[in-house]
């Protein structure tokens, strides 16, 4: 008879995402993982295999929520300035937590990993092309109402406006201020009007 789990790998995932986004794949120790979650190191490699299979798991779980916060504030009614506002105003909310100025963690792993991890890789590729296509969506009906022109690029205007997301999440990990990102926000806004 298989024995049940002593913990809920839902509320273990969302520490271990958060310990991962803090510190980085490669900084966060199996000591960090057990410390976070409470769970004890056979419960993690029993639940996710490996610590490379949580953290891949993480991923998931930020696109899931994190990701989806995102797009559902881009989802809301209203002008596409204020959604667009709003949405990256979000953004720039999401990448300050609890644990300080973390950035956007699939930024974070684009940058610390992709290079020779494929999975990694991919999932970050996916988590692109899922803020790209929730941009172009709300861009078409944009353009469908009129609010913006039936001749702007809506497909190279969401990889911009994926490529600010992912920008943000540079800028806050790197400390500058509310104010500094706030005119990157502005600057990105005038463009897309």
């Amino acid at each position: 008879m298989a024995r049940s789990r002593e913990f809920e790998p839902e509320e273990a995932l969302d520490k271990a995402m958060h310990a991962f986004w803090r510190k980085g794949y490669f900084d966060t120790s199996i000591r960090d993982l057990i410390e976070a979650t409470g769970v004890n190191y056979y419960g993690l490699y029993d639940a996710f295999d490996s610590k490379h299979g949580l953290f891949l798991a993480a991923l998931d779980h930020y696109r899931k929520t994190v990701t989806a916060e995102i797009v559902e504030i881009l989802r809301q009614p209203g002008p596409i300035q204020k959604s667009l506002n709003d949405t990256l105003e979000g953004v720039l909310k999401l990448m300050k937590t609890a644990d300080g100025r973390v950035g956007c963690l699939m930024c974070n792993t684009a940058v610390e990993l992709t290079s020779h991890d494929t999975d990694a890789a991919e999932k970050v590729r996916n988590h692109a092309k899922l803020l790209q296509s929730s941009f172009r969506a709300r861009l078409s009906e944009a353009q469908s109402s009129g609010e913006i022109s039936k001749t702007s690029n809506a497909k190279a205007l969401a990889e911009f406006l994926t490529t600010a997301v992912y920008t943000i999440g540079l800028l806050v990990r790197s400390g500058h201020d509310d104010a500094y990102v706030r005119r990157h926000i502005k600057s990105v806004l005038s463009i897309v009007g």
